[in-house]
């Protein structure tokens, strides 16, 4: 038990002592793979952005059919 305590003491210290290199390590390592999920999210974007705009169409088409069904006819 205490050798766990002690490592673990001594593995916060590692990360506190070295936070600058380590944060510049993950940054420089995973730079692509954010670029990709970026690039992913923006394209999932488009696609429901283009889904919603063909929705909104065919919702507004069958609206105003139904308001014209259910308007009394005049004569």
């Amino acid at each position: 038990m205490v050798g766990f305590v002690l490592g673990a003491l001594a593995g916060g210290f590692a990360v506190w002592y070295w936070q600058d290199q380590i944060r510049i390590y993950a940054d420089s390592k995973t730079r692509g793979v954010r670029n990709g999920a970026a690039d992913t999210l923006r394209a999932v974007e488009k696609r429901a952005e283009d889904m919603l705009e063909r929705t909104k169409g065919q919702l507004s088409s069958v609206l105003h059919a139904g308001q014209d069904a259910i308007r009394p006819r005049t004569r």
